[in-house]
């Protein structure tokens, strides 16, 4: 058992979101959460700091979704031409492979998975335990919530694939731990850049996932079971026994 201590959406991908009380969760993930993104006119690539090099100044920005659908972002005073809604059909990005994983140092492309512009799961969830294990501020993973389990354990997220988590009125599916790429190493607004997040991530919670290998990992993505409302102070109940063949 456990509860919400924080809630958050990024409603353009890549750029900094906004912290909230309260919030719709519907099938695909918070509402208004990666509704948005830029994309790169010249290649049709999907505009993302994981090509840090030549996407991570996104980071600078804030955007905030607005109750007509629209988004505002900071410090810019009219809407980017290249920023779209709608998710092209096999819309790619490319990644740069962090320092600790194998391939390091590589730009890979990998194709989003769903309408909205997220990686690969419309909700990531972490426990406060882990992020003390850490010492990381829980805004370089860039969660969607926040979790204090009454247990405590750091790095409990790698056992939650397969199980139910009911969260307020709704309910998520975990379905694997989450692979980090290099955004938590890079600046966040007022958060400096820190090379050493991913390395102390790596030092202290590698994982199988899939047929991918081992792999440094901070969190778990999750499904959503059940649409409801979400509410920081929620209680958070995780059930049945993990799903040893998920990772």
């Amino acid at each position: 058992m456990g509860e919400i201590v924080w809630l958050g959406r990024y409603p353009v991908k890549s750029m900094l979101g906004e912290e909230l009380s309260e919030v719709a969760l519907e099938a695909d993930g918070l509402v208004g959460d990666r509704r948005y993104a830029l994309v790169d006119r010249e290649t049709g690539l999907v505009a993302s700091a994981k090509n840090p090099r030549k996407w991570g100044w996104l980071l600078r920005h804030s955007a905030r979704y607005e109750e007509d659908g629209t988004v505002t972002i900071s410090e810019m005073s009219d809407m980017p031409e290249n920023l779209i809604s709608e998710v092209p059909e096999g819309a790619t990005l490319e990644r740069l492979t962090p320092e600790t994983e194998p391939g390091a140092g590589e730009m890979t492309r990998s194709v989003l998975p769903r309408r909205n512009f997220v990686d690969f799961a419309p909700v990531h969830v972490v426990t406060t335990a882990t992020l003390e294990a850490l010492q990381a501020d829980h805004r370089r993973f860039r969660p969607n919530i926040v979790v204090r389990m009454v247990d405590g354990e750091p790095f409990a997220e790698n056992d939650w694939p397969g199980r139910k988590i009911a969260v307020g009125d709704a309910e998520i599916e975990a379905i694997v731990p989450t692979p980090r790429c290099v955004i938590p190493t890079l600046a966040h607004g007022d958060l400096p850049a820190d090379p050493s997040v991913i390395r102390t991530a790596a030092r202290q919670n590698r994982v199988q996932v899939y047929d991918l290998g081992k792999l440094t990992c901070v969190g778990a993505y999750a499904t959503v079971s059940r649409p409801g409302t979400l509410r920081v102070g929620d209680l958070v109940h995780i059930d049945g026994a993990p799903n040893v063949g998920a990772v």
